[in-house]
């Protein structure tokens, strides 16, 4: 579950820290109190971008930090093959945005932001204020669909997936003979051309940066040569030379060791300084002879340069893709040389591999078949919970003429919420309201099959009141008896259930506004339910209302764990 959540100069927020519980926390607040921003830092430190104006003004950078003590051992698992271990049963995650930068953290070692979304789907699923219309789409019901099935249509998915990349191999090769016999003898007098083009140039590994090197040597030749000669001059015997004066410097203490016995010391020393020197003046003299009498082939060099470079710019390559592309063009060329053989070769391995892609797909439609008809009972009752009392539903499944990678099936929901409607395809006759109660029957039912610790919905209330709100409100509660949930709302029914209430309020000081987040007691539970009852003015009437609505909340959650 989420433990905490620490938010510091982001927006409107300046430094706050909220601890979350297990059950069902739900924060309300007034329009614009800056409900969403607290959302939006969950999305941005577990990958989402931001932006840099989300810094606090006069601020250098913002910082974002969760906290989490996942449990279920699918999600530690997952974790272990990621080489990620919670450290005394919590998984930190942090994100840090400075105006060129942001950092992403797990656990106090950096992760790139892919990385850090794939840990996130682990641990929490997260529903935005939008996210409902993602509902409508053919899409988005496949994955559901998909999804409830667990491993085991993952792992048909995955064989469907891997069969069809085989054909979809094949498949590319045996279009690549469906040319006219103009078209072969044409390709083959290209590739004779350009393989003797590629095979006279005999390139060799490596090649090109060997002799830029030796090209840019003999460009600084002179430089070089001179070079040698003044160090071979400094060091040398020559007169005031390093080599001379160390030998003038040893006959002088030479004559003063039987005297001085700390110069015989001396004397070694410098015998020894003199033979490293004249080792040194004695290679430089070798390279400097080497250099004097070696033939220039500046030109020879500059010739084969611009040959190998100018296949390079030619085939958009390096000297081993040169050599790569040699053999694959003397594999293309004997292709065509023996073109039926070869057609009716791959002819026999595509077919071959369809019979298995498609004998995956049937199995992975039987799958998919059963996971969705399962799938639309238990959203049926969850449904039925949600107030749509009279809902009829139904998961279509359709295929496609041509398979792809995921199959062949087209999953479309149907809905009908009234008695005597005809099924209609979901996107056609659902309002915001009502999508907004599917999603959270779908949620609902997916939290329990994928054991999904922790869900966070934003204003999931969206075009609801009255008893449909209570029905709301009661589904969240009782998803909140296996997932932690935490819900934006603005619905009294909604917040009077909550296990845990937080009020979000914004507030202007110094001509600087800021966004709080403060836990409520029982007591200022009740009297933020009666404003969301009453408005402005709260009058003792509304007051009791709000304390019956708490009692009846707390009624049905006793009754709930009961069940």
């Amino acid at each position: 579950m989420l433990d905490s959540l620490y938010v510091k100069n982001l927006a409107l927020i300046d430094e706050e820290e909220v601890t979350f519980t297990e059950g069902l926390n739900v924060l309300s607040g007034e329009t614009g109190a800056g409900k969403s921003i607290l959302i939006g830092s969950v999305l941005i430190a577990l990958g989402a971008k931001v932006h840099k104006e989300m810094i606090r003004a006069n601020e250098k950078e913002a910082y974002i930090e969760l906290i989490f003590s996942p449990t279920h051992p699918a999600v530690l698992e997952k974790l272990r093959e990621y080489d990620i271990e919670p450290e005394d049963g919590q998984l930190i995650i942090s994100k840090k945005i400075t105006a060129s930068k942001s950092v992403s953290k797990i656990n106090k070692e950096a992760y790139p932001a892919s990385k850090v979304r794939e840990v996130a789907s682990l641990l929490l699923d997260v529903h935005g204020q939008h996210d409902h219309q993602a509902l409508i789409h053919q899409h988005k019901q496949l994955e559901i669909v998909d999804r409830s099935g667990g491993k085991k249509l993952k792992e048909a998915k995955e064989q469907t997936a891997q069969y069809y990349r085989v054909w979809k191999q094949y498949k590319d090769e045996l279009d690549s003979y469906s040319v006219d016999e103009d078209e072969r003898l044409r390709r083959m007098d290209i590739l004779c051309y350009e393989l003797d083009e590629l095979k006279e140039a005999s390139i060799t590994p490596g090649e090109e940066a060997r002799l830029s090197k030796e090209w840019k040597r003999l460009s600084e030749r002179e430089h070089i040569i001179t070079a040698y000669q003044e160090l071979t001059s400094l060091l040398g015997y020559e007169s005031n030379g390093a080599c001379d004066l160390c030998g003038r410097a040893e006959h002088a203490l030479k004559g003063i060791s039987d005297a001085d016995e700390e110069a015989q010391s001396l004397y070694d020393q410098l015998t020894d300084a003199e033979s490293i020197i004249h080792d040194i003046c004695r290679e430089a003299s070798e390279r400097l002879d080497a250099m004097q009498d070696e033939e220039l082939d500046t030109a020879k060099i500059e010739e084969r340069l611009d040959q190998i470079r100018h296949l390079m710019q030619k085939y958009r390559c390096d000297e081993e893709g040169l050599l790569e592309l040699t053999e694959k063009k003397e594999q293309e060329l004997e292709k065509y040389r023996h073109f039926e053989e070869e057609k009716a070769r791959a002819q026999k391995l595509c077919q071959n591999a369809f019979v298995k892609l498609e004998q995956a797909a049937n199995d992975l439609s039987s799958k998919r078949r059963k996971c969705a008809d399962l799938l639309c009972s238990q959203l049926i009752k969850a449904l039925v919970d949600l107030n749509f009392l009279d809902v009829r539903f139904e998961i279509h499944m359709d295929q496609t003429e041509q398979i792809g990678p995921g199959g062949k099936d087209v999953v479309t929901f149907y809905i009908a919420t009234n008695p005597g409607e005809a099924l209609k395809p979901l996107a056609a006759v659902a309002s915001g309201g009502e999508l907004s109660r599917i999603m959270l029957a779908v949620k609902s039912v997916m939290a329990q099959k994928e054991e999904i610790e922790t869900l966070i919905f934003d204003e999931i209330d969206t075009g609801i009141s009255g008893r449909t709100a209570q029905k709301v409100a009661k589904r969240l509660s009782e998803t909140a008896k296996g997932s932690q949930v935490i819900c934006i709302s603005h619905l009294a029914q909604i917040v009077s259930m909550a296990d845990t209430h937080f009020l979000i309020e914004k507030n202007a000081e110094n001509e600087r506004t800021t966004t709080h987040i403060t836990k409520l007691s029982e007591e200022e539970s009740i009297r933020e339910v009666a404003r969301l009852l009453g408005g402005a003015e709260i009058t003792k009437n509304v007051l009791d209302t709000a304390k019956e609505m708490k009692d009846m909340a707390n009624r049905t959650k006793e009754s709930q764990i009961t069940k």
